[in-house]
């Protein structure tokens, strides 16, 4: 099955992509997503502690499994004052 993944921020600037497509077995759970996504983007590990992930526009903590279509958009942690 397909996910989109969206890169918003610092993520966006090291990965180089805006959004990418990636093909995923079902009954795969975001932070199997996630995980794959720090192995194939090295540099953001380094941003593994200080990321945000959203699952359809809600906050997402990595334990929700994913479904054909679904769309993950990954961004540092969103502050202000």
């Amino acid at each position: 099955m397909k996910v989109k993944v969206k890169f918003y921020s610092l993520h966006r600037e090291i990965t180089g992509e805006s959004e990418i497509c990636l093909e995923i077995e079902k009954g795969k759970k975001l932070k199997d997503v996630l995980k794959l996504i720090f192995e194939n983007y090295q540099e953001l590990e380094k941003l593994k502690d200080f990321t945000v992930a959203s699952l359809n526009h809600k906050y997402a903590n990595g334990e929700e499994y994913l479904n054909e279509g679904d769309e993950i958009a990954i961004f540092p942690p969103v502050g202000g004052g």
